[in-house]
């Protein structure tokens, strides 16, 4: 199962804890009150209600993301999702007639100034491009009302609205009340049906600046991104969300359509609305405002398999600040049956205060101030890998804590878990559910995860049997399948005061 989109399930967290019986009869309680429709051209609706407060939450998920860009776009799901903020030809304009043609303008503009930079042309015809490119954007910010989308939802009493872009999927999400459905469908059904891409150059260099704060000036973002690369050769899993500083530079409006006009079709998207909401009045304004979006062709799929590993790969960055450790091997994809037994071998080892690195590298011997583990990076559509990180104490270097890792990691693939520490492992997991707010975001990143990614919510729902269902047996067999050296791939931050050997 996927316990990245199952991870806000807490509303699974009693049922989890139950006898198996009740398990069986609260489950069936749960998927009464899931109403699921879609609409003829494809586009899917969950629907929880939770009469608790007048409010309801929104969830929508596109499958698209960082591993559905070409070479040379890198980066561009995520500016799309920037510029699903920035209105339409109804919201966000003071005359959508004359700020359509200076955008217009504004794409030439453009063209001619990535030409003077490519073709050779003189500082000084540069300098007259840049001016006239310039200009442009100035005459279309003429008719921009500005976050005009945003401040619609705010003034309604909406909250948390946010959006975020990973390998596999872009989110967007936020809260109103109840009394503000047809407002909800109207915002909705407009930004994803008429975006206009404006003020996109000037997006895009807060993009820019994000990757520069983010991973340029971040040596655990520079580690990252080069640890994704040296994991992938060849699949898109080993290129960074945010882009390539080059692509960023490069790519434009058109483009940022074009894949617009590619992924966000109604058949790759679902929305799930959970609160104080009637299932059959959001079907009644679903119809209304999305009943015309056109049907479109199936996005195209992801080609490249990423070979099999065959060596180890190493990775070395050498800064003044923080020594850092990262490990991953490769594993296979979401939906792979073993995908439980990889969510608990990850919380033995490296996830809670009980987990076998926390107890020795934090507690016992105090060479580490955080270890932690995940299974679903960089994304879960395709095969993954599953990573463990050490933040070393100060005076202690990466590779010391890497030793421990290793010897953590033979001790399961040699001996096993004894049934008690795997009692106590499934019951931490079960107390994280409990202890997770249950709100209905959390509910509907589960639902709607599982339905975008796997075509089945339900499937949600069954993840507290799998984790039961993990054997000793199995935690042992995938560490001597997995946490091999072939497979894996290491990351360090080398401080200056560490020497060559540190690195291998």
């Amino acid at each position: 199962m996927h316990r990245s989109v199952l991870a806000g399930l807490s509303f699974l967290a009693v049922v989890f804890l139950c006898a198996p019986l009740a398990q069986a009869q609260d489950i069936a309680k749960l998927e009464d009150q899931v109403t699921e429709f879609t609409l003829d051209n494809g586009l899917r609706f969950i629907v929880v209600e939770r009469h608790d407060a007048p409010v309801f939450s929104y969830f929508a998920q596109v499958k698209v993301g960082a591993v559905n860009e070409p070479m040379g776009r890198t980066g561009l799901a995520h500016m799309f999702e920037h510029m699903a903020f920035k209105g339409t030809d109804k919201l966000g304009t003071e005359n959508w007639g004359k700020e359509r043609r200076a955008l217009e303008d504004v794409d030439e503009a453009y063209a001619a100034l990535a030409a003077a930079r490519h073709s050779g042309a003189s500082d000084e015809e540069v300098a007259a491009a840049q001016a006239a490119f310039e200009a442009s954007q100035d005459a279309a910010r003429e008719f921009v009302v500005t976050n005009e989308f945003g401040s619609t939802v705010e003034k309604a009493g909406g909250t948390a609205l946010n959006a975020s872009t990973g390998y596999d999927l872009t989110t967007y999400f936020y809260q109103l009340p109840s009394n503000k459905l047809e407002l909800w469908a109207y915002l909705e059904s407009e930004r994803f049906q008429n975006p206009v891409m404006r003020e996109f150059y000037t997006e895009r260099d807060v993009v820019i600046e994000e990757r520069r704060m983010r991973t340029d000036s971040s040596p655990i973002g520079r580690l990252l991104e080069e640890f994704l690369a040296a994991a992938y050769l060849g699949h898109p899993y080993g290129r960074p969300v945010v882009g390539y500083r080059s692509d960023l530079d490069e790519f434009t409006r058109a483009e940022a359509m074009e894949l617009y006009q590619t992924y966000y079709v109604p058949s790759n998207i679902v929305i799930g609305m959970a609160g104080d909401v009637d299932p059959e009045e959001v079907r009644e304004y679903a119809e209304k405002y999305f009943g015309d979006w056109k049907a479109g062709p199936v996005p195209p799929r992801v080609r490249t398999i990423e070979p099999e590993q065959r060596g180890e790969r190493r990775v070395v960055i050498r800064d003044p600040g923080q020594p850092f450790l990262l490990m991953a091997y490769h594993k296979p994809a979401g939906d792979h049956e073993d995908s439980p037994a990889y969510d608990v071998l990850t919380t033995l080892l490296a996830n809670g205060r009980s987990s076998r690195l926390h107890s020795r590298l934090v507690k016992d011997e105090k060479k580490a101030v955080a270890v932690g583990a995940i299974t679903q990076i960089p994304g879960e559509q395709y095969p993954g890998l599953v990573l463990t990180f050490v933040v070393p104490s100060k005076g202690v270097g990466a590779g010391e804590c890497e030793a421990a890792v290793l010897e953590e990691i033979d001790a399961i693939a040699t001996n096993g878990v004894d049934a008690d520490e795997l009692a106590g492992v499934k019951t931490r997991m079960k107390a994280d559910f409990v202890r997770q707010a249950r709100s209905n975001i959390g509910m509907l990143r589960g639902l709607v995860g599982e339905e975008v990614l796997w075509g089945d919510w339900r499937a949600a729902l069954a993840y507290p049997f799998e984790i039961d269902a993990v054997t000793s047996e199995d935690l042992q067999r995938i560490a001597q399948e997995t946490f091999v050296e072939s497979n894996r791939t290491v990351g360090y931050i080398i401080t200056e005061e560490e020497g060559e050997d540190d690195a291998s």
